[in-house]
């Protein structure tokens, strides 16, 4: 009796944190941002200590500590708004006079860095794209958002896996971020076309939608659009 009394008080315990858990939200929508621009007002301001209890950390059962943007240094702090997974399922549109248009899916994800990292603190980003017809994957990147200590300037380094690594650079704003292009290498036996430019944007159009536009120069064709996406945010 004494086992079954334990095992139902922590079986009970248990149905409450997650309860806990999945209710805790923020109430103001601003929560993120104030959060990430400022991680002390948690424990300094009554307001945000009351309305923001998902972005402070303060949820039963805890989160996952990679979109904890409380962690994040203040250079990294105007990235707040970027963290977390999106994706779109069959939103994306790539054109270009090399090659057909077609739709595809996209999953993007910015995390928060190790704390024990001992080089330059950066945002760590991967993408993934997937043909919408087969599932296949059409294109990937992995890299890192670095910002530069008391600016709003920014890096952004990328390895593909068409054989291409760039350094793009630009400025964040509040819900706003565009890079150009500052160097690109390639393997030597890539079948793409030389690239000669690159610019990027990213647009927080509300807390849940992130919106991306590349801009692309290559060897035969002048710059212009080739890839738009709209993202809705499924974690966390």
């Amino acid at each position: 009796m004494l086992t079954q009394r334990v095992l139902a008080a922590f079986f009970a315990f248990l149905l409450h944190a997650v309860v806990d858990a999945a209710s805790c939200r923020d109430i103001d929508p601003n929560c993120r941002d104030w959060v990430g621009s400022d991680p002390q007002t948690c424990s300094t301001t009554d307001y945000i200590r009351s309305h923001c209890p998902l972005s402070c950390g303060h949820c039963g059962g805890g989160g996952d500590s990679k979109y904890d943007v409380t962690r994040l240094t203040p250079d990294l702090a105007p990235l707040s708004w970027l963290i977390g997974k999106w994706r779109s399922e069959h939103g994306g549109k790539a054109i270009f006079p090399t090659i057909p248009k077609f739709t595809y899916g996209e999953e993007i994800e910015f995390t928060v860095p190790d704390e024990k990292m001992q080089a330059v603190k950066a945002i760590n980003y991967t993408a993934f794209a997937w043909s919408i017809n087969d599932k296949d994957e059409l294109h990937s990147e992995y890299g890192y958002i670095a910002v530069k200590p008391n600016t709003k300037e920014l890096a952004l380094t990328t390895v593909m896996n068409n054989g291409f690594v760039t350094v793009e650079e630009g400025k964040v704003s509040t819900s706003y971020i565009k890079f150009s292009l500052r160097d690109i290498g390639r393997i030597s036996f890539s079948r793409d076309l030389p690239v000669h430019d690159l610019v990027r944007e990213w647009t927080l159009l509300d807390r849940n939608t992130l919106q991306a536009r590349l801009h692309m120069e290559t060897l035969t064709h002048g710059m212009q659009e080739h890839t738009f996406i709209r993202y809705e945010k499924i974690a966390p």
